[in-house]
Order: structure tokens, then sequence, then C-alpha cells
């Protein structure tokens, strides 16, 4: 409600603005509390918090830049049956996505930016998903590695885990050289997850993993970088004990912005300049800046936390690419993420999360779309 709050007699009516946040969430699909303060929200809550603002306004013009990065599949079949609604009642709405299949099945027309130009413009109808991925990235895809064979020591333990009152009783076991996916709809759990065996929360039951641990945290302004700082600066950010470590008491300066340099170079940072604040990179170059920091080192565990959320395709390909080298030398890496393509991809198996503990067993190659989606919307 802010910058439209309903009064009475210039007094905020809450009790009013109460009921119609609950009504908009109930008419477009994107349900809150009302009450729930802002800061504590997941970044996927907090993003339907963002849409029902606009869609509040009645807007003539409605501009979404990724609006459903993190979305669950449901809500972005609510929201874009809102969006075709709106349109047919005049509203203009321009979408910034790196999403594709958005685009194809949504948009009449498409315009693609790179490195700040147009380069390429049609007619929805009159194009490809091909031709369109190749003028994103300026030539073909990177290619993804095969699956092999999992056949390390178990690597990571968890047992009885609970945590709160977002995991009553959790048990599950990575081998070395496997990638195991977390699905779910986002809020079961899994934040609860990845901060106990960062060791952020407290938790009880058992937690076994390696102490070299890289972790790409879902939420990078929060939990990842500072932003008014130097790309060399946040690239040692949770790295001063390690590698860039000159002694026992004195950072190796030298050998940070040698390594800044790197992972710029290798994760395709742009703009290249590593004195530049942080704040002034997009929101895609910082997370491959994140992702490249968490897999620089070479860590024997991985915890990847909707590592592609906010990227375009040619970056998620090389970040895709990445985690399958690091489980290829053997480590042992953990993949949340709420895009199911992702872990189909990705995972050699897939467990799901619903409020707050796993449902069945571990699901392996080949995945069951079907029963996978049903595990995670179940009672």
């Amino acid at each position: 409600m802010l910058g439209h709050e309903p009064n009475r007699v210039g007094i905020i009516a809450r009790e009013e603005a109460r009921n119609l946040v609950s009504q908009l969430g109930e008419r477009f699909g994107l349900h809150v509390d009302p009450d729930a303060v802002v800061e504590g929200l997941p970044v996927g809550v907090r993003q339907r918090v963002e849409l029902l603002r606009e869609l509040a306004h009645d807007p003539t013009v409605l501009l979404l830049d990724e609006p459903t990065a993190a979305l669950a599949p449901a809500e972005v079949e609510r929201l874009f049956a809102t969006i075709s609604l709106l349109v047919e009642r005049g509203v203009a709405v321009l979408l910034i996505t790196h999403k594709l299949d958005e685009v194809f099945a949504h948009a009449h027309r498409l315009s693609v930016l790179r490195r700040g130009r147009i380069v390429f413009e049609s007619l929805v109808a009159n194009t490809t998903h091909d031709e369109v991925a190749r003028a994103m990235i300026g030539g073909d895809l990177p290619s993804i590695q095969a699956h092999g064979a999992t056949n390390g020591a178990v690597a990571v333990r968890l047992e009885h885990l609970r945590v709160a009152n977002d995991i009553s009783d959790l048990s599950l076991e990575i081998s070395a050289g496997e990638i195991l996916g977390v699905a779910g709809v986002e809020g079961n759990g899994q934040s609860a997850l990845a901060d106990a065996i960062c060791g952020l929360v407290s938790y009880r039951g058992n937690i076994e993993r390696p102490t070299r641990i890289g972790v790409i945290p879902q939420d990078r302004l929060r939990e990842a970088v500072i932003p008014n700082w130097s790309i060399v600066e946040n690239v040692l950010l949770g790295r001063e004990r390690g590698g860039a470590r000159r002694n026992r008491w004195l950072i190796d300066r030298e050998r940070s912005r040698t390594e800044a340099r790197e992972i710029v170079n290798r994760f395709d940072v742009r703009p290249t300049d590593i004195d530049a604040p942080l704040s002034t990179l997009s929101g895609g170059n910082q997370q491959k800046l994140v992702v490249g920091r968490a897999l620089f080192d070479e860590p024997d565990f991985i915890l990847a936390y909707n590592p592609t959320r906010g990227i375009d395709i040619g970056a998620a390909a090389l970040v895709h690419g990445e985690l399958l080298a690091a489980r290829n030398r053997n480590a042992a890496i953990l993949l949340i993420s709420f895009d199911l393509d992702e872990l189909f991809t990705l995972c050699d198996r897939i467990v799901v999360m619903n409020r707050g503990s796993l449902r069945g067993e571990a699901m392996s190659r080949p995945f069951d779309s079907t029963r996978i989606g049903e595990s995670m919307v179940s009672a």
C-alpha cells in the first residue's frame, strides 16, 4: 500500500489496508501475510509483495524485470494469466526476462539486448528459440558435459536434522562426485536447510561435511556481497583464511587481485574493472562473480542455492558446466533450485522438500516430472 494508503481524515486505515492486501493476493494468486515484516521474508515472497504493490496501482504501463525469478511454477502460471488479462484491457507490458519459454509463450514482439545494444528484433511468431539464444550470447551455447557414474564415498551426511519450526526430521547423504538436487516450492524449509549446513542457525541432529566448502547463497545482496566494496574486496569475502592469506596475519593483496582477474575472465563478468564497486555490475554479473568465488578454490563440498537465478542462458550454461566439472573432480554438491529444468539437467538424484521434511526416497535418472511435481504440492 506504500504511496497510496487508504486513510480516514488523514489517518491510515490499517484494517482496510490489510484487507486490500489479502484481496489482491486472492485475486492474483500471490498470497502473502499482510502483517509479515518484509525484512524477514524469503526472496520469493518478497517478490510477490513487489508484484502486488505494482498491480495495486492499476497500471496502464507495467514494467516487469525478471518477475518470475523467485516464483514457484504455479505462481508463474497465475502471474501470466493476470498479465494476459491486463493486456486484454489495454495495459502495455514490457517484460525483461532471460527465460525464453516465457517469451515464446506470452510475448508478441521481442528485442535482444546485448552489451547495451539492441542486436535483434522480431515478432515472436517469426523466430525460433535457437535464433534468439544465439543473438543473446553472440554465438552458440557452451556444451554441457555428460554425466558419469557416481561411485564416491559418502562426503556429506545429515541425520535427524531439526531446525526450529522449519525442519522436522531430515536425513540425507551426498557422495563425493554426486550432485543431489533439492526440489520444492519455496518456503518449505530450504533456507533453514542451507543455513544449518553453513552453521548460521541452531539445530538438533548431526551434520557431517568437509571443511572445504563453497557456498552460493540464495540472496546475494543480503548474504554474499557488499555492494559498495570493490570486486577485488568482494572476491576476498569468505576466503580470508584460505588461499588469499600471505601468512598467519596478512592477506596477500596482489594474489587477491590476480585471482579476481581470473574469476572475472573465467566467468565472463562484465565490466572487467576489478577495482570498480560491485554495485556497478548488473545483477547477473554479480551472480556470476559469487558463483566464481565459490568454485575458485575447488572445494570438496558445494552448496548451491539457485545458482543461475537472474542470469542469461549463456551464463547459466557456463555455471552448469563449472558445477559438472566440480562434480567430475569428485566434489559433493547439494543443489537447491526452484527451476526443475535445472535440476533435471544437472542432478544425479533429486529429493523433494515439503513442509520441512523429505517426501519419499531420492529419485534417480530418468526423473519422473509428474511424480516430483505431485510430491512438491501434496498435503
